[in-house]
């Protein structure tokens, strides 16, 4: 299985589900070479988020459809950015975690986007379903991307990397550190439900956080609410749906524009006091990177560096990398490691027994 060649390209879809990023990475170079993110209509987005409901029949014809989308976007990759498909040796797909419970009596999770479609038509092999294995080893699956992000940053000055989608989760790595990290905890799912339920199903997300921008937040409310998540220590891993319209509805039950700008200093408050506690406390970070969706917030980012003294709050993109490709990059890598049978896992994020190779591999 192994293999030389040092071009890999990721496929992810977050938490969010409200598109595909595709991203073509040199594994030797640690360089973004290409990525783009494909937007789902938001028909498919609305039924992706609803597939913890769904009975099989529908499940099982969304595992296939997402299928369908992943080759028919990636071939149109290809032919956007002038890709010879044999240049790649594997194609790393996150899919679409639909159910991810590692708490429950048997710990399980689950993301579909049958690979089988990408595989076949692209002629490259794919390696999915990334996260049984960590907790086959007795971890919670989750977060993967402190691997990542000690692949990238070990080597340098100890670096918080901080990805807001729709779970925040946080990784600390650099010299004389063993990288670790943990799920924070919601990232932009409260924001997005609330904006989806006071828009009545209009928007899906607060653009640039200008809705949060027009008023003061609560901020007595935010720091009551803030208890009910700073709970044990990490590591622990979490699942979207705690955090969506059921939250919501149920500590803001009258939802008005106002509590936009509350439910966004809640999120800031809650990834602060845990990254204060479970990072700060014990070491020494003055530079957090943010990727993902969240980085284009900028009331949730002005939030997060008034909170975090001291600590210099950038974008991932100072790093020369689209914070929108970080993720999809880490999937071509793991895909990457498992084709060369190198285990790709963190257990000190995971609180898996060991590493391990990561993945299912379906050959075209």
């Amino acid at each position: 299985m192994t293999n030389k060649n040092v071009l890999a390209l990721g496929l992810m879809s977050g938490t969010s589900a409200d598109g595909l990023t595709v991203c073509l990475f040199d594994v030797s170079a640690k360089k973004v070479i290409n990525f783009k993110n494909y937007p789902y209509p938001k028909s498919l987005q609305n039924k992706i988020l609803s597939a913890v409901t769904m009975k099989t029949p529908q499940l099982s014809e969304l595992n296939f459809e997402l299928g369908r989308i992943y080759a028919q976007k990636t071939k149109l990759f290809f032919k956007e950015f002038k890709i010879n498909p044999r240049n790649i040796c594997v194609i790393g797909s996150h899919g679409q975690t639909v159910f991810h419970n590692p708490e429950a009596k048997i710990p399980n999770t689950l993301q579909i986007g049958e690979s089988a479609f990408l595989a076949q038509q692209t002629g490259i092999r794919v390696v999915s379903n990334f996260r049984p294995a960590d907790m086959a080893a007795g971890g919670s699956g989750a977060p993967l991307i402190p691997a990542f992000d000690n692949f990238l940053f070990a080597e340098q000055r100890p670096t918080m990397l901080l990805n807001i989608g729709g779970i925040a989760n946080v990784a600390l790595t650099g010299k004389n550190v063993k990288t670790f990290g943990f799920d924070i905890g919601p990232g932009n799912a409260m924001i997005d439900s609330a904006i989806f339920l006071l828009s009545k199903g209009r928007k899906n997300y607060d653009k640039d956080g200008a809705c949060a921008a027009k008023y003061p937040p609560d901020v007595k409310k935010a720091e009551k609410l803030a208890k009910l998540f700073i709970g044990g220590k990490p590591p622990k891993s979490l699942e979207r749906s705690t955090f969506a319209q059921g939250f919501i509805k149920k500590y803001f039950p009258q939802l008005k524009e106002q509590d936009i700008a509350t439910i966004t200093y809640l999120t800031a408050l809650v990834i602060a006091l845990s990254i204060q506690k479970f990072i700060l406390n014990k070491y020494k970070a003055a530079k957090l990177l943010v990727s993902g969706g969240g980085v284009y917030n900028k009331t949730l980012m002005k939030y997060l560096g008034d909170m975090l003294k001291g600590v210099k709050v950038e974008s991932f993109s100072q790093t020369g990398t689209d914070p929108m490709a970080k993720e999809a990059a880490a999937f071509a890598y793991f895909a990457w490691c498992t084709i060369n049978k190198k285990p790709c896992s963190c257990p000190a994020a995971t609180g898996a027994k060991y590493k391990t190779i990561l993945g299912n591999i379906t050959l075209p």
